[in-house]
């Protein structure tokens, strides 16, 4: 099976805060350009949290039009409470894309996991990928869960961001030996050729918007068995990653954007869920060098 290359994009703004819709296109022709499998909007990279449902209906319907079916678009409905995540998928039901993505709430929300993502893939309308990202909401799920979850019929696939080598080869093994459907996508950008040359069907990185051409690479050289070359790719992968969002991770968002901007794909580096002053001078003069140091990479 030819390995899967999904992005979580950011959501491109104005100064203003209001919806960047040119850069939102120039992003998907570019992701789409450069072979991406699907886009996956209104993740955690996307800023789900910030938005309201009138920002989030007009970034759904934008979207839509963007992608005009040239790829898989996947929207994501997770909210604070399992009652808002079944309010943004019955909301976003009236769009017209392929796939939900949802991630349960804080474990004191979530109540019992197995039953709550349950309850979500047997109301939807449509396929739905589970967003696993314990760092994130504090919900750890056994193997006993997972294999209840991944043996819903409705379930496309899991976004693992766990950060877990353990977990990665025990859902791989799972897999296999129930002979269960759903894709199996690493979330962390670092582990991207290790989880593929292992047996994940793909990846589905937050760093998609702007490192889609070296995402597709290493799955294509993975394909091809040239385990040198995915190696290699990956490398280069995690030095981009290390110059846009700095070592310690000050600037993932804003960076990111600002690096996108630097190459002429968004009006603004506007972000809302970080503090915009971790963008400082000494920062945008290290991810300019960046971009143009991974130009080749990047187009």
């Amino acid at each position: 099976m030819r390995k899967q290359v999904y992005s979580a994009s950011i959501t491109p703004l104005m100064a203003d805060g209001g919806l960047d819709v040119e850069g939102l296109n120039k992003i998907f022709d570019r992701n789409i350009r450069h072979g991406i499998d699907g886009i996956f909007i209104l993740g955690s990279m996307g800023e789900w949290s910030q938005f309201p449902d009138d920002f989030r209906d007009r970034l759904i319907s934008e979207s839509v039009k963007a992608v005009a079916g040239r790829t898989e678009l996947l929207v994501g409905i997770t909210a604070k409470t399992l009652a808002g995540a079944m309010g943004n998928m019955k909301r976003a039901s009236e769009a017209a894309f392929d796939s939900y993505v949802f991630m349960l709430p804080p474990a004191a929300e979530a109540g019992d996991p197995v039953k709550a993502v349950c309850d979500v893939l047997d109301a939807a309308d449509r396929p739905v990928y589970y967003y696993h990202c314990p760092p994130n909401n504090g919900v750890n799920l056994s193997l006993v869960q997972f294999e209840a979850i991944l043996s819903h019929p409705n379930l496309k696939g899991i976004k693992n961001s766990a950060s877990n080598m353990w977990l990665r080869r025990e859902l791989i093994l799972m897999k296999r030996d129930r002979g269960l459907a759903p894709i199996l996508l690493e979330g962390q950008e670092w582990a991207a050729d290790e989880a593929l040359l292992v047996g994940y069907d793909g990846m589905l990185c937050g760093m998609g918007a702007l490192g889609s051409k070296l995402m597709v690479g290493i799955a294509r050289a993975v394909d091809a068995g040239d385990v040198a070359e995915a190696v290699r790719l990956q490398n280069r992968f995690i030095r981009l990653f290390h110059g846009v969002y700095g070592i310690g991770l000050e600037t993932v968002w804003v960076g990111q954007k600002y690096a996108l901007k630097c190459l002429g794909l968004c009006a603004s580096e506007l972000t809302l869920v970080q503090k915009m002053e971790t963008l400082t001078e000494t920062r945008k003069r290290e991810i300019e060098a960046c971009v143009e140091e991974f130009r080749g990479d990047l187009d």
